[in-house]
């Protein structure tokens, strides 16, 4: 079984290896599709670094606009909503195919900045939050109620994870 911290530096080399795989991708092949893909792919994996360090649920798709939200909300950076949000639409292009080369340039930069605010968060202790109101609280509920499928160290080894 890993550590919590184990497994937050195993996502974070999987986010770091997806940015560098998405500017590949657009360099090198002009695969925008993948380019997009990969700079989504990011993303997730740099929020779930952060919700294994704080031992929350993690290990479900709709977690993660609840893990983005709550950390824009503890630490006051609007920012890593924003850029969570432009980056839902370079997942989209992965199916939808309408982003030109500029655009997906545009998202993996995005992915870049996001990572950089996120890596932030990462290397500072968690700020007391006290929810403002019942969405808050449903929110916190989510990412930090025991949940044996989606909690941060549940019968999950990094042998589990993809290589990076």
């Amino acid at each position: 079984m890993a550590t919590p911290e184990e497994l937050s530096r195993r996502y974070l080399e999987m986010s770091l290896k997806f940015i560098r795989q998405a500017q590949e991708e657009l360099e090198n092949r002009n695969d925008l599709a993948q380019a997009s893909e990969k700079a989504w792919g990011a993303a997730p994996q740099a929020l779930k670094s952060i919700a294994a360090q704080r031992g929350w649920n993690h290990k479900n798709h709709g977690l993660l606009r609840d893990m983005a939200t709550h950390i824009y909300m503890e630490f006051g950076r609007p920012r890593i909503l924003d850029l969570f949000g432009c980056l839902e639409s370079a997942h989209t292009n992965f199916y939808e195919h309408r982003f030109d080369r500029d655009e997906v340039q545009y998202q993996i930069n995005n992915s870049r900045y996001l990572l950089e605010e996120l890596d932030m968060v990462r290397s500072v202790p968690p700020r007391g939050f006290s929810p403002a109101n019942r969405e808050q609280e449903r929110r916190l509920e989510q990412l930090t109620r025991f949940n044996s499928d989606t909690a941060a160290g549940a019968l999950l080894d990094l042998a589990d994870l993809p290589p990076v």
